[in-house]
């Protein structure tokens, strides 16, 4: 498990980099330099590419993560995988093209009062949808050839860096706004032509097909898996955007704003989770083809500890640092604590089942997972439609937190009676009861002015749950890192 450890370490730390560079980018910078529709055009160019990607890509994404062990070869030619894959995606992507045609006057039309700028700049959508489809492929076939890192840095830091250089020149007069819209779509093909470059050098590119070794069988699975992976893009698509659309019909778009500013601190939470899923993937696919079931009951407790231990102390460290964080965001932030609460406590719940999603999507009950995520969606719906009225925005994060908690129990329950596999011990409740002290010797330090006060009270929070989570030895993996950094630093000094 020695690459899934290194990996999940490295691609966590490009993941919270990148979204410190976010957070200077959207929260920071942005409002004082472009104007709300200057944002909101990118904005929607680009979320209208990403769900288009979600469709043209007509599932093949759940191919690759499942199937790629039975075309692995090791002369990098993968019996004509990769030339299978561009043919699906090039399809996919002129289904969009054909998609757009008719529907791009209708976009621009419905979007013309609330964002007039759409008409300039929607001409981009077909390239950032290009390059949107071709990194996502890319990415995920670099990721079953167990390299999960490469893509994380180029898309969370990389791109993130060069946005940055452009919001800084359009601040500076350098270039206006068309150029940066412009270099902005540019900017987003860097990363596909990174990895496409890294996966060439390693001569793991070949576009020759080889139809004759996709058998009866094979191809049978592969039109199944693709229609369950367009179910699940739309579910997936679906759930990154009701609890928007709710706040929006019953409050307005300033709660929108307000919402997504405060939900953006609990995202820190999931950050280890995406990664160690990333890597795990192509672990378990090939586990799953061997039956090795003592290797994926390994990944999957390893993940639900380190994952929930990591987790809980971003979690206690933004309950102990709540009071800092509305000190810097402006007074109208005030009334969302309980969103970062809400939403926070979720998804640390959801990291607690470790690649819970992953096992499953892998798995033969990858139909199922499907269906478990049309049941969040109506689970979602229905608490929206009751919390939202009677709570604002407090209740759209209590909206998102029942419908992950369900979701994530119904997830567990199913791989456990199934397969046997459970994440949870006593582990679990020690490191709870070493976040609770933590928490509570944050809580009694006195206020002090802002940045001394978020160093020391991190610090003190983070010492101790740290401390206790190696003296109980809680995580082979936690522990494992630790020892290793003060072995290099005792050869060091």
């Amino acid at each position: 498990m020695g690459i899934v450890q290194r990996q999940t370490i490295r691609g966590t730390a490009w993941s919270y980099l990148g979204a410190l560079l976010g957070f200077v980018n959207i929260i920071l910078l942005s409002p004082k330099i472009f104007t709300a529709g200057e944002i909101g055009v990118v904005q929607l160019l680009l979320s209208f590419a990403t769900i288009l990607a979600q469709f043209a890509s007509l599932g093949f994404t759940n191919v690759i993560n499942r199937l790629f062990p039975y075309f692995r070869d090791s002369r990098g030619r993968h019996h004509g995988f990769v030339g299978l894959s561009v043919v699906i995606t090039l399809a996919g992507f002129i289904a969009a093209l054909i998609f757009l045609k008719f529907y791009g006057p209708h976009f621009e039309q419905a979007n013309l009062e609330r964002s007039p700028l759409i008409s300039r700049y929607s001409l981009y959508l077909p390239a950032l949808l290009l390059v949107t489809l071709l990194f996502n492929l890319l990415d995920n076939y670099n990721k079953v050839l167990f390299d999960a890192v490469l893509g994380t840095f180029l898309r969370e830091f990389l791109f993130r860096v060069l946005n940055l250089a452009l919001i800084i020149l359009f601040w500076a007069g350098i270039i206006d706004f068309d150029s940066y819209v412009f270099w902005y779509v540019v900017s987003q093909g860097v990363p596909m032509i990174v990895i496409f470059i890294s996966l060439l050098v390693r001569k793991e590119i070949s576009l020759r097909l080889e139809p004759g070794f996709i058998t009866p069988h094979l191809k049978r699975e592969i039109l199944i898996l693709s229609l369950f992976g367009i179910l699940t893009g739309i579910s997936t698509m679906a759930l990154t955007t009701l609890d928007k659309l709710f706040i929006n019909k019953y409050l307005g778009e300033a709660e929108v704003g307000i919402y997504s500013i405060a939900s953006y601190f609990a995202v820190l939470i999931t950050l280890p989770g995406r990664s160690v899923t990333k890597i795990s993937i192509p672990f378990l696919a090939e586990s799953w083809k061997k039956n090795d079931m003592e290797t994926i009951r390994d990944l999957y407790v390893r993940s639900s500890i380190s994952q929930y231990a990591v987790g809980l102390l971003f979690f206690i460290g933004l309950l102990a640092n709540m009071d800092n964080i509305f000190r810097l965001l402006p007074d109208i932030y005030s009334k969302s604590a309980a969103v970062i609460i809400f939403i926070g406590f979720g998804n640390l719940v959801s990291g607690s089942g470790g690649v819970n999603g992953a096992v499953l999507s892998t798995s033969s009950l990858y139909r199922y997972q499907t269906w478990l995520m049309f049941i969040l969606i109506g689970l979602f719906v229905a608490t929206s439609m009751i919390f939202i009225p009677l709570f604002g925005i407090t209740g759209a994060a209590l909206a998102t937190m029942t419908s992950n908690v369900i979701y994530s129990m119904l997830g567990i329950v199913l791989a456990g009676k199934r397969f046997g596999l459970w994440p949870y011990s006593m582990i679990h409740l020690k490191m709870t009861l070493a976040a609770a002290v933590a928490l509570a010797a944050g809580y009694v330090l006195p206020q002090m002015s802002l940045i001394p006060d978020i160093l020391l009270r991190s610090l003190i929070v983070a010492v101790i749950f740290i401390a206790a989570v190696w003296y109980w030895k809680l995580s082979d993996d936690l522990n494992g890192v630790a020892e290793s950094l003060m072995q290099r630093f005792r050869r060091k000094y």
